[in-house]
């Protein structure tokens, strides 16, 4: 008789389901993996752009158009 094979065969069925399950979750992490260290590429080449540009790393961008004292005086 051949039912072990046809136990056998139903097996597989489920552990192409577990397989094909285990690498779309492999292959979702690595992507969100991915999308991580683009997005520290992407800072670290802005922080060197905006050093070149004569800003300093840890130094916050102050408008230099309009004095602060301008503000308070259009409050009035």
């Amino acid at each position: 008789m051949k039912l072990p094979l046809l136990f056998r065969r139903d097996r597989t069925v489920i552990k192409r389901a577990d397989v094909q399950d285990q690498a779309e979750k492999v292959l979702a992490e690595s992507l969100r993996m991915l999308s991580q260290v683009c997005t520290k590429v992407a800072d670290l080449i802005e922080t060197q752009r905006l050093e070149r540009a004569g800003y300093s790393h840890n130094t916050y961008l102050r408008r230099l158009d309009n004095p602060p004292g301008d503000v308070e005086r259009k409050k009035e």
